[in-house]
């Protein structure tokens, strides 16, 4: 709350708990069929005593598996702000199911109660944990083959993870990174991101919204890790999976970026780029088998797991 002052903290805080409610009234009347593969709860011990991450993982128990593992560790979407651990279930499951390999999807706190840095400290505490002792006896997790993923706000902070954060971890190597229609650059003015066609656009107020409450000291979005469509293209690591939605707004931010890391070091690394047509943004969360939509999703999720398998098997 020391970020914004009193009353700016209770105006978001009112606004924040609105959109909290009609999100989770609105899963509670989807009907989105339930896929049936277990995961186990992890906990993930924090700079801060006595706190923890809450996480999912996927995948073989370590008594279960020959030997250690690679592990991809993905971030939920949440326009910074909403509790939505879980709602990448789909995409987990699937990884974990078709490549053997262990996926943790992981939780960080959210604005306006808990703003930059707060989610960063958490995705480095992560990976420093997967760094650890303690985890190769939980998970078994192979520390040199860390993909990190995620979507959305959750593709910003994967983001962040490849470019800027890994660069601080000792003991684990991170080889690829996979963003779906990720939030690349805050620094610019939601009024200003536009597609030729958008499709159920983020409305200008709401991405306001969401930028105040996770970065108020403006100052702080052109920073990299606020921003990683502002970092080095030279800080990414050799593989590259940036996925975008012909309908979302910030997709060309998005599409910039993968040009750029592409462009970086005379071409050497493996970027892959797809700007999926006449989605919008988050669209893979409600799709329906038969529409293009559901075509996109497995376009997505296919090209996920096909370069998960052929990066990270590559190394072992």
């Amino acid at each position: 709350m020391a970020a914004f002052g009193f009353f700016r903290y209770i105006y978001f805080k009112a606004f924040v708990t609105v959109i909290r409610s009609l999100v989770l009234l609105r899963d509670r009347f989807s009907t989105r069929i339930p896929d049936p593969t277990k995961w186990r709860q992890i906990r993930i011990p924090t700079r801060d005593p006595g706190r923890f991450i809450e996480g999912r993982a996927y995948g073989p128990e370590p008594q279960t598996s020959k030997g250690k593992l690679p592990i991809l560790i993905n971030w939920h979407g949440s326009g910074f702000m909403i509790p939505l651990l879980g709602t990448d279930h789909a995409f987990c499951a699937r990884v974990a199911r078709e490549t053997g390999f262990l996926v943790l999807d992981v939780d960080y706190r959210k604005a306006p109660e808990n703003p930059y840095p707060a989610p960063i400290n958490d995705v480095e505490d992560t990976l420093r944990w997967i760094a650890s002792e303690e985890q190769k006896e939980l998970l078994g997790a192979d520390v040199n083959q860390v993909a990190v993923s995620g979507f959305s706000a959750g593709g910003n902070l994967a983001l962040v993870a490849a470019s800027s954060v890994r660069h601080d971890i000792e003991g684990i190597n991170v080889p690829l990174v996979l963003a779906f229609y990720p939030v690349v650059d805050i620094s610019i003015n939601p009024d200003e991101k536009t597609v030729p066609n958008p499709i159920m656009p983020i409305p200008g107020f709401l991405a306001r919204l969401f930028n105040d409450c996770y970065a108020p000291d403006e100052a702080t979005r052109t920073n990299p890790r606020v921003s990683p469509g502002l970092a080095d293209p030279s800080s990414y690591p050799d593989t590259v999976v940036i996925l975008t939605c012909g309908g979302d707004t910030l997709s060309p931010e998005a599409n910039d970026l993968a040009a750029r890391i592409d462009a970086a070091d005379g071409g050497r690394r493996t970027v892959i780029h797809r700007c999926l047509p006449g989605v919008p943004h988050g669209w893979d969360k409600a799709c329906k088998e038969g529409t293009n939509a559901w075509a996109q999703r497995e376009v997505a999720y296919s090209l996920a797991v096909e370069t998960l398998k052929e990066t990270l098997r590559s190394r072992v």
